[in-house]
This record gives C-alpha cells, structure tokens and sequence, in this order.
C-alpha cells in the first residue's frame, strides 16, 4: 500500500513464516495508527481474521508481525478468476463470520474492501481473512480523538454516506454497506 510494505518473513529461531508489515511513512500520527492497528487485530482471534502476535521496531520504524496467508489477495483472486455463485457466497460468508466477531468486540472495520480480504488457499479449499483494521473504531472506547468529526476515512468506493459526510460517527451499518459492496463484486465479477 501506500503506507506501508508487507514482507515474508521467517522466524530466525522458530523457523515459521510470517507476514511483517512496515511503515514507510514516518509521521508520528501514522505510527500511532500502526500501533493501535496491531493492538486491535491482536485482540481477534478469530479464523477469518489475519492473526497479529507482535509488534516490532525495524529500524524506528514500527511493523506488524502477523500470520502468513498462502494466498492472493481477493481483488487480484477476482481479476484473474470468476468465482461461481455458491464459491462466492462461501467466500463471503467467511467474510462476514470475521468482520461479525469484529462487531462482537465492539469493532467497526471502516475500511472494508477486496483488497482487504485475504485469501488462505490449503487442502481444503479457499478461506477467506480480513486485515488491514488501521481504520478500525471501538464503539464504546469513548475516545473521540481518534477521528476528528467531519473527517472521511475509507475507500470511497466502499463507503456508505454516512460515512463520507463523517467517519466519526458511524456504526456497525457502515461494515455492511461496504460487505454489499464486496458481495456485488464477487457475484458479478467486478473489481
């Protein structure tokens, strides 16, 4: 992304792979986002949710150290492949079980899109994990600091009204706009 770089890593001692995602914007607002990010996906556990166990300094610059998905994202899954009707709603069922356990923890995405669905392909079959929670909103934190009133956050593609008029003060109704989104592409192919 814009933000950020993604590498596969390698745990020196363990020998796991991981993803480790790192800023390549040093603002010191953007490194908070970061940070909060990775406090709050570490929080989700949850199957189709892109587990973060730690976060790390790499050369002043934080990154998260998340699992790794063997797998496309799905905007570039959709570019090159035409899921059936039943493959779709398999995938976005996974989708809405992750950003429902998001929802359950008093989480709102705020940027739900395709390129923030992963997907794990393995021997049984293709499961879908959603990340990038760096827009996220706790809805009952009280803490209105985070996204000043006014302010619009998201992919505008995928963003509801309400949340283009302002980002501070929409809901859970904001996810499901932009999951109509993603369910529009997956069945008619578009991305």
């Amino acid at each position: 992304g814009g933000m950020a770089v993604v590498y596969r890593v390698r745990h020196a001692t363990l020998g796991t792979r991981h993803a480790l995602k790192v800023l390549s914007i040093t603002s010191s607002d953007v490194k908070e986002r970061l940070i909060q990010e990775g406090r709050v996906q570490a929080t989700l556990r949850h199957p189709n949710v892109i587990g973060v166990s730690d976060v790390l300094d790499v050369a002043g610059a934080p990154g998260l150290l998340m699992e790794f998905i063997q797998g496309p994202a799905l905007d570039h899954w959709l570019h090159n492949y035409q899921p059936s009707v039943e493959e779709a709603l398999t995938i976005f069922r996974g989708i809405v079980a992750g950003v429902g356990h998001a929802h359950s923890k008093g989480l709102i995405h705020r940027d739900l899109k395709h390129a923030n669905v992963m997907l794990h392909v393995d021997e049984h079959g293709v499961h879908p994990k959603v990340t990038d929670f760096g827009l996220a909103k706790l809805t009952d934190s009280g803490d209105k600091r985070r996204t000043r009133t006014g302010t619009t956050m998201g992919t505008p593609a995928y963003m509801s009204p309400e949340q283009i008029r302002d980002a501070s003060t929409v809901d859970r109704r904001a996810d499901l706009y932009s999951l109509g989104c993603i369910l529009y592409e997956l069945v008619c192919g578009c991305t």
